[in-house]
């Protein structure tokens, strides 16, 4: 009975103490254990995120700086340019065509024989020269050839340039800095193209202005749409095709500038890019004053 009466009394034990004296125990350890390596692991991985995090925020600090830095050396390169052109009508010739250069450009010119010309807006930033190679080259380079966020204006190289198009077509960057074509989506209020109602384009060998004859959002079409794509009149074959091309503009035009061209006229087209759409763009179109 003593022996019963003792095993009995062990049972009782250990059902208050729940086994803890032993597996109890060892349990314990190995869950404080897991636990203590999940923990570790947490902060491992929030560790790693913290340094992903601060890597890609420096990445584009220092990205952006960059850029900034890039579009502002550009924008002094450009001022630059166009500090070396001075008023004045005096010629010289050109070696490569035998006609008298401006003055103003003669020294550009000479430093890079692929301008064609100067494109100025009173009361704007843009006061550029115009670049022609017949590709996109001055898409992604600037004045001395080198690669640029900015560009240089250029002529559609789909253009002639001796003798001009009927309507030659003129590319800029809509920089977010308001540099290049930028300032030219402020045509969208009628108020600011009473204010710049002229453009100068000067070639390099005949200063000239033009009028503005519309103002209008477009955008680049696919091949097979059937619209009127402003950007593929480029030459007049007839006096019907310059009518109707002016008269789609003038449809388009976001107010009415009271200006309109006839046949035989000279025709500029500024274009930049704009986002009212997908590949949208913002066009100005003037004729040429005699």
């Amino acid at each position: 009975m003593s022996k019963i009466r003792a095993t009995l009394r062990s049972l009782l034990s250990l059902k208050r103490t729940g086994g803890r004296d032993g597996s109890g125990r060892h349990g314990k350890l190995r869950l404080s254990i897991v636990n203590k390596r999940s923990q570790t692991g947490k902060a491992k991985l929030r560790a790693m995120l913290l340094i992903a995090f601060a890597a890609v925020f420096i990445c584009s600090a220092v990205m952006l700086i960059f850029g900034y830095a890039q579009r502002a050396k550009e924008r002094e390169a450009l001022e630059e340019l166009a500090a070396i052109t001075v008023d004045g009508t005096e010629s010289s010739t050109s070696a490569s065509t035998g006609v008298q250069i401006l003055s103003q450009y003669k020294e550009l010119y000479e430093q890079n024989p692929d301008m064609t010309g100067w494109i100025r807006i009173d009361g704007t930033v843009i006061d550029y020269p115009v670049m022609y190679t017949g590709d996109d080259f001055y898409l992604s380079h600037d004045f001395n050839k080198e690669n640029s966020q900015s560009g240089v204006v250029y002529i559609d190289k789909r253009c002639t340039v001796e003798p001009f198009c009927t309507n030659t077509i003129l590319y800029g960057h809509h920089m977010k800095d308001g540099t290049m074509f930028a300032s030219l989506v402020n045509y969208a209020d009628e108020d600011y193209y009473k204010q710049h109602l002229t453009i100068c384009f000067d070639t390099l060998y005949e200063q000239q202005e033009y009028e503005i004859i519309a103002v209008f959002e477009s955008q680049i079409y696919r091949e097979n749409d059937t619209v009127f794509k402003h950007y593929d009149f480029l030459n007049a074959e007839s006096q019907a095709v310059f009518d109707a091309y002016i008269a789609n503009i003038k449809a388009l035009s976001l107010y009415d500038t009271g200006v309109t061209a006839c046949y035989g006229d000279e025709l500029i087209t500024l274009i930049t890019c704009a986002y009212h759409t997908e590949n949208g763009q913002f066009v100005v179109v003037a004729r040429k004053i005699e």
